[in-house]
C-alpha cells in the first residue's frame, strides 16, 4: 500500500510513500530504547550542538522544503519559506535556553520531610510520534 501527497492546485501526485509496518516501527522504538541511556546522560552542550546543527540544516535547506510545501500545501513560496526558517529558529532557541530552562529548581522541602528538594527535569522515555508538517 502507497499513500500519495496531492498538489492541491492540480490534483497531481506529487510523491508517494508507503507506511512503516508495524514491525519497523518496532525496530525503530527498540533503537530508540537501544540509545537512550547514553542520550540521557549528554551535556546541554552537546544538545545544544546537535539543536543548532539541525537548524543550521533546517536553514541551508529552506529553499528546498518552501518549494515542497507550496506544491503540498499551496503555500506561497514566502509563507513555506518562513515557516521552514521558524521552525529552525526553534531550534536556536532551545539550543541557547536548554540549560535555564531545564535547570533544576527548589522544591518545598517540607512537604517531603527533607531538609533540600528539587525538581529535576531529564529524559523519561522514548517518543514515536506522527509530525504533520
Amino acid at each position: 500500500m502507497s499513500i500519495a501527497t496531492i498538489n492541491p492546485a492540480t490534483g497531481e501526485t506529487v510523491k508517494t510513500f508507503t507506511p512503516a509496518t508495524p514491525d519497523e516501527v518496532e525496530a525503530a522504538i527498540a533503537r530508540g530504547y537501544a540509545r537512550f541511556d547514553d542520550y540521557r546522560h549528554t551535556t546541554f552542550a552537546q544538545r545544544a550542538k546537535w539543536a543548532n546543527a539541525t537548524a543550521d540544516l533546517l536553514e541551508a535547506e529552506a529553499d528546498q522544503a518552501a518549494a515542497m510545501m507550496t506544491l503540498e500545501m499551496g503555500k506561497t513560496l514566502t509563507s513555506a519559506k518562513g515557516e521552514a526558517l521558524k521552525c529552525a529558529k526553534g531550534f536556536r532557541y532551545y539550543a541557547e535556553n536548554a540549560e535555564a530552562l531545564l535547570a533544576d529548581e527548589p522544591a518545598d522541602a517540607a512537604a517531603v520531610g527533607a531538609s533540600q528538594a528539587f525538581a529535576r527535569y531529564q529524559p523519561l522515555g522514548v517518543v514515536l510520534a506522527v509530525m504533520p508538517w
